[in-house]
Formats: structure tokens, C-alpha cells, sequence
């Protein structure tokens, strides 16, 4: 083999560059607007992960056409896609990159501050993966649901799945949850037309969700999955609310930071549905916020609807 064809080699084997990196690299040789929104990216990239195409266009002095089709040269779909992979190259960066995180934290002031720093990460990737039509469509369905079934495996989906059935109930909706794969199933199997599947998977790969959302619509329930698309569960859902949840698993002492982007999603769902159903419930909540002041007093700040 030739040098040539082991350098090749070599370079194919390489990781290849964040969009990061990317931009840092081919800055110099960028076309004017490119390099307008290229430096407004870096100058402050944990902003642009949640900066709208307004927003970035304005700091850049560029027309927001030139912010979308800047993202498209960088080999994104758009700009969402472009501000999904930023947030998550930057955590990375963070993470990784940085000598702070190299070894575990040992002290109070070094947790708190990994666990605000990977909390604010998960928040602005959910953000910035926000999906207002998908939204929309699944509080259609759960409005007007008859029961709603909340569905979730392993630790950070299958708590988020019981705080579903927490924030629903208190709606005035027929919310149950479980995370036992049998129950599923048989949930599932014995389903009906206008009930609804609420799915929270990181994976978007467990069995028994995608057999359960298989055998649900076939007896004519809808289902709502909240995880990656192009996954087995996304392809079963009638309604996807995407969530690419990043982790990593070098730091595996440090809580899985899906379940923030999890719960985002959830209380964006649950305060859309509160709003449209106020009128409904108000008297109710009122009703709850009664009983709670007798059990443990007076209290302006005590949640009805958490």
C-alpha cells in the first residue's frame, strides 16, 4: 500500500468536524454574508442555539434568506436542523473539549454547575427541535380524546410518562400511565376509537412501545410519540413531537439529560391543553385548590395545576 493510499486512509477514518470547527475553518474564505453570520454565530453560540431566523439576521446585518440558505451550505435541511446540530456540537464541545469536565465533579459548586450547563443544553436542543404545528395537532387529539394512555421505558421515559398522567389528570382528562411491558400490551390490545397514545422514548426503539402503537391502531386509537424521527416508534406515530435527546455516555454518573427535553415537551403539550380548556376546568381546579387549603392551609403559592 502506498503512502498516499494510508494517508487517504487515514483521513477516512477521521471523526468528522462539528459544525463548530466548520465554521471556524472555512470562516476565512467565506462570501460576505456567509462570514456575517458565521461570526454572529461564534461570537455567542450558546445564544444562537435558541436565536430565531430574525434574530441572528438581525446581528448579522443579513437578510434572513441568506441565514436559511447559510445553514443549507453547512449541510443542514434548514435552519432548525442547523440550531438541533449546533446545540448538540456544542455540548460536545463543552463536555468533551473543555478540561473542567474531564474528570467528575467533587464538589457542590462543580455539580452545580455540570447539572445547570447540561439542564440549559437540553432545554435549548428541545427548544430549538420545537415542532408549533405537531403541538397543535396532539392537543387536538388529547382534547378530544376519551383516555389517554401515557406509555414510557426505562428511568427518564417511563418517569416522564407518570408525570404525563400527573399534569393530564388535573385537566379533567382520563390520563393513566405504566411503564410494566406487559400492561402495555394488553392496554394496547384492548384500546378503542378517540383513545390516545402519549409515547415518551429516547431511543424511539423499546418493543413494547412499537408493538403496543402497532396493535392500538389497529383498533383505532392515535398515537403521540415524543422521540427522535426516522426512528421505529416515530414511523408508528399519527402525530410526532421530535426530540433528539444527546447524551453522553462518558459521563454516565451524571443524570441523562433527555428527560429535560422530555418535559419541555410535556409542559408545552399541558399548558396548550390548559389554556384551551380553562373555561371546562376552572371551577374544578377552584374545587382542588379548596381541598388542598384545608388540608394544609392557606397557601398563594401552592400548585393545582403541576
Amino acid at each position: 500500500m502506498t503512502k498516499q493510499r494510508l494517508e487517504t486512509g487515514a483521513l477516512k477514518a477521521l471523526p468528522p468536524l462539528s459544525l463548530i470547527d466548520r465554521m471556524r475553518q472555512q470562516l476565512p474564505n467565506m462570501k460576505r454574508a456567509d462570514k456575517a453570520v458565521a461570526e454572529a454565530l461564534l461570537e455567542n453560540i450558546d445564544a444562537a442555539t435558541r436565536s430565531s431566523v430574525k434574530a441572528l439576521a438581525g446581528r448579522a446585518g443579513v437578510s434572513e434568506p441568506s441565514v436559511i440558505r447559510f445553514a443549507r451550505r453547512m449541510g443542514c435541511d434548514g435552519f432548525s436542523d442547523f440550531k438541533i446540530r449546533l446545540a448538540q456540537d456544542y455540548a460536545i464541545g463543552r463536555m468533551y473539549l473543555s478540561a473542567d469536565y474531564q474528570h467528575p465533579a467533587s464538589t457542590g459548586s462543580e455539580v452545580a454547575g455540570h447539572v445547570y450547563e447540561a439542564t440549559s443544553q437540553a432545554l435549548a436542543s428541545a427548544f430549538a427541535q420545537r415542532d408549533p404545528d405537531a403541538l397543535e395537532r396532539a392537543a387536538d387529539l388529547i382534547d378530544g380524546s376519551r383516555r389517554i394512555f401515557c406509555f414510557g421505558v426505562g428511568g427518564s421515559s417511563a418517569n416522564v410518562a407518570a408525570e404525563a398522567e400527573n399534569r393530564l389528570f388535573r385537566l379533567d382528562l382520563a390520563a393513566s400511565a405504566t411503564a410494566d411491558a406487559y400492561k402495555q400490551r394488553i392496554t394496547a390490545a384492548t384500546a378503542g376509537k378517540n383513545d390516545v397514545f402519549l409515547m415518551f422514548s429516547v431511543t424511539g426503539r423499546p418493543r413494547s412501545l412499537i408493538e403496543s402503537a402497532r396493535s392500538a391502531k389497529q383498533c383505532g386509537a392515535s398515537i403521540i410519540a415524543v422521540t427522535a424521527g426516522g426512528t421505529p416508534l416515530a414511523d408508528e406515530a399519527d402525530v410526532l413531537l421530535p426530540l433528539v435527546a444527546f447524551d453522553e455516555e462518558k459521563f454516565f454518573y451524571m443524570p441523562n439529560r433527555g428527560r429535560y427535553g422530555q418535559l419541555f415537551i410535556l409542559d408545552c403539550l399541558a399548558t396548550l391543553l390548559g389554556g384551551r380548556r380553562m373555561k371546562h376546568i376552572s371551577s374544578k381546579l377552584w374545587n382542588a385548590r379548596t381541598m388542598l387549603a384545608d388540608l394544609n392551609g392557606e397557601s398563594e403559592n401552592q400548585p393545582v395545576g403541576d
